[in-house]
């Protein structure tokens, strides 16, 4: 059961910053920014979170400056979808929000973690011993 949905929250408090956690109990971002909807039907109620976003995009737009534009460089390299920068989390596969924002989704599926993979597969894959296990 989603006991996210519904339930009012001080996005500032309860969400931003927090450690996102996926189906596995394996880290799998931060939350950095969100995502909200003003309700059409009512203009003075209270906005929805529809997406968390993660990353170096999300966190781009709140540096500014060159380094802002930097990271936004960089997040636009590495993700496969070049129209959207922020690595987008559907606030819908929230499961909990906690110390950390539990979710129903393995790390592996989320947009949140293209950075992690990029760099595994870019990076740490072509040092000299990287794919041995450890011991």
């Amino acid at each position: 059961m989603n006991d996210a949905a519904g339930r009012q929250v001080w996005a500032v408090l309860e969400l931003l910053d927090r450690q996102i956690v996926d189906r596995d109990g394996e880290l799998a971002g931060k939350v950095d920014d969100l995502e909200l909807e003003v309700p059409c039907d009512d203009p003075d109620g209270l906005p929805h979170v529809i997406a968390i976003l993660s990353g170096l995009g999300a966190l781009a737009g709140h540096i500014g400056g060159d380094a802002g534009r930097w990271l936004a460089s960089v997040e636009h390299r590495l993700t496969a979808q070049r129209d959207r920068l922020p690595s987008r989390l559907p606030f819908t596969l929230v499961r909990a929000i906690e110390s950390s924002i539990d979710v129903a989704a393995e790390r592996a599926e989320l947009d949140s973690n293209r950075a992690e993979q990029w760099a595994r597969d870019v990076i740490i894959a072509r040092i000299p011993g990287a794919d041995h296990a450890p011991e």
